[in-house]
């Protein structure tokens, strides 16, 4: 146990410093172990965060999301809608919905298919829609902790609103990749890390980079305390929106 807990705390500490921004969203706090019984899982999440984009946020959220699982597929649906204030007066939102299928999940090697759309007002993001394909890829696999690897390419397209109210959309196509690893600390408390390297492939070392670390503390079978960070880099964001972003979120699991 003490040589799992050295290999997660030193991972954490490796993601946290990726310097990373949650124009990615994390889809991996809902997968379940790949070995579970077929059937449907979900759960409701209620949260409260501080946020530094362009200015110091309160948010309030919550989130939907459910997986089905059959046999050898895993199906993902995730949606969020936040509510934020700005200086004890304005109100602005953001949200997001992500569908996912995983082929052939029990095998270390899996293809997959997504496809999302996204706003966030706070950052001046009108709209995201993205599609894409790859792989995930199991390359530790024991009873205390779990760790994958995914990697493909994406479709982007977004419109972002500046200071001067103008438009810019982009089309792009991007590499994505990610790393993850999920770890039982003890029965009651998991920590998850996530790192994301997104970029064009002809600016590959150009990224949006994005580093998440999620801790849950079980309270019963069905309830769960959230802590998390995430914290973001744009090598190239658009117009006027900030290299450097963070998120730091706690906050209520229901499991269904």
């Amino acid at each position: 146990m003490r040589t799992t807990f050295g290999i997660l705390l030193f991972l954490a500490c490796f993601l946290a410093a990726e310097t990373a921004q949650t124009q990615v969203l994390n889809v991996e706090q809902l997968r379940g172990d790949v070995d579970r019984d077929p059937g449907w899982a979900g759960e409701l999440r209620f949260n409260a965060s501080l946020n530094r984009y362009r200015d110091q946020v309160f948010r309030l959220g919550n989130q939907t999301n459910a997986a089905y699982y059959s046999r050898q597929h895993t199906y993902l649906l995730l949606n969020s809608i936040n509510l934020v204030n700005i200086d004890g007066a304005s109100v602005v939102s953001h949200g997001h919905v992500h569908l996912r299928g995983t082929f052939f999940r029990t095998r270390s090697w899996s293809p997959e298919l997504f496809t999302q759309f996204q706003y966030n007002a706070n950052l001046g993001m009108k709209g995201r829609f993205l599609a894409g394909t790859g792989f995930r890829h199991t390359f530790l696999d024991r009873e205390d902790i779990r760790g994958h690897i995914g990697s493909g390419f994406m479709y982007e397209f977004e419109r972002w609103e500046t200071d001067d109210d103008s438009i810019i959309d982009k089309n792009l196509i991007k590499s994505t990749t990610n790393l993850v690893v999920r770890g039982q600390i003890n029965p009651q408390t998991q920590l998850l890390m996530i790192g994301y390297y997104q970029a064009r492939p002809d600016r590959f070392l150009q990224p949006r980079i994005i580093s998440e670390n999620q801790l849950n503390l079980r309270i019963t079978d069905r309830l769960t305390f959230a802590v998390s960070f995430t914290l973001s880099y744009d090598f190239s964001p658009v117009a006027d929106v900030p290299e450097l972003t963070y998120v730091l979120s706690n906050g209520i699991v229901i499991s269904l």
